[in-house]
């Protein structure tokens, strides 16, 4: 597992201070970091450091002391018949998920209270790095960040294998990215809550980014993460594996883009179902030159003949439909089309006019959010 440099820093600048070594297990007993020695290294230091894991009869002794369930510091007894000194445990705690655990070799001199003061404050700082960043246990949150946001492909990559390490994603299973816009407050908000489908979460920027398993429901992103007005579920295709996630990524967020373009798509869309506006998120730039609309805008200061052409053409021109969504006499819709074309210069009955406009609409709507 990879810790970050800032934790390891960490690590190093509070063995310093303390003069005793310091190290770094996960629940599983793993060492994944530890300090320079300060003379202090018994046998099961030195073999624990070498081979990465703790042994056996040594976790079965620590267990004893109860660390498992620990919250607090630990003092661990020495034990003399597996050659090992005695120790202080404090447990590694991220928003109530057990990281691991700082180890710092007593012996026969215990820490006194500034050193123990300062070994919980670190361990607090290391908890959180380790947490949230890209060797997160727990966090899969820093894992995905670093995965949709790593400029460097080599953090993308530690990030990918990570997830899929952990279990997360199997290395060739298909998976999808669901954005969430327009929650209040802090976007990561209740990471920790369990949702079918959901492997990982993480707020990036201003929004929440899922990892989803092929089997992920949309009724129930709708269900857990859409509970009032003003939200937005985003969902890519299906990928076939973990290293498409910024692609993925890249098509929720259009798909949420395109709920706030217009909200009659959502509250939660799939890339699937983008219709014309999954062309203008592949190739759309939002120039324009020549609108055929802008006539029709300097014409209509209440936008209700724009509001009546994009209805018409999104009903497939159903003139009967049209007029009685918008609660229109037949007369006043035709009379409203007719004027329509008078002022685009466009034929309502020709495919290719018609085209152009409704692009024009829909393009108005991608580029305006």
């Amino acid at each position: 597992m990879v810790i970050v440099q800032a934790a390891q820093e960490l690590l190093e600048a509070l063995a310093l201070a303390i003069g005793r070594g310091v190290s770094i297990d996960n629940p599983e007993g793993r060492v994944i970091a530890h300090s320079a020695h300060h003379g202090d290294a018994d046998p099961v230091r030195a073999e624990a450091v070498l081979s990465r894991t703790v042994p056996a009869e040594v976790s079965r002794w620590q267990d004893a002391h109860g660390i498992r369930r620990a919250t607090r510091p630990v003092h661990v007894a020495a034990n003399p018949r597996l050659r090992m000194s005695a120790r202080l445990c404090v447990p590694l705690l991220h928003r109530g998920t057990r990281l691991g655990y700082l180890w710092l070799i007593e012996g026969d001199r215990h820490l006194t209270v500034p050193e123990r003061e300062r070994a919980v404050a670190d361990s607090q700082a290391i908890a959180a790095l380790l947490g949230e960043g890209p060797g997160s246990r727990s966090g899969s949150s820093g894992l995905l960040r670093t995965l949709l946001t790593a400029k460097a492909p080599g953090p993308r990559a530690e990030a990918e294998a990570a997830l899929i390490a952990r279990g997360a994603v199997e290395r060739d299973g298909a998976i999808r990215i669901a954005v969430v816009e327009g929650t209040a407050g802090d976007p990561a908000r209740g990471l920790g809550d369990r949702v079918p489908g959901v492997v990982a979460r993480a707020g990036v920027e201003r929004h929440l980014a899922l990892l989803l398993s092929p089997d992920a429901r949309l009724a129930t992103l709708a269900e857990r993460f859409v509970p009032g007005p003003g939200v937005r579920v985003g969902v890519s295709a299906l990928h076939p594996r973990l290293a498409d996630a910024r692609q993925a990524h890249r098509q929720a967020l259009a798909a949420a883009r395109a709920v706030r373009a217009e909200p009659g798509l959502g509250p939660v869309l799939a890339w699937e179902r983008l219709g014309v506006y999954r062309l203008l998120a592949e190739y759309g730039h939002g120039v324009v030159t020549g609108d055929p609309l802008d006539r029709l805008r300097e014409r209509d200061a209440r936008g209700t003949l724009l509001a009546t052409l994009e209805r018409y053409l999104d009903t497939g021109c159903d003139a009967q439909e049209t007029a009685r969504t918008m609660h229109l006499h037949r007369t006043s819709l035709y009379y409203r089309l007719g004027r329509i074309e008078e002022i685009t210069g466009r034929s309502l009955r020709d495919g290719r006019d018609r085209l152009e406009l409704h692009l024009a609409l829909k393009l108005a709507r991608w580029t305006g959010v």
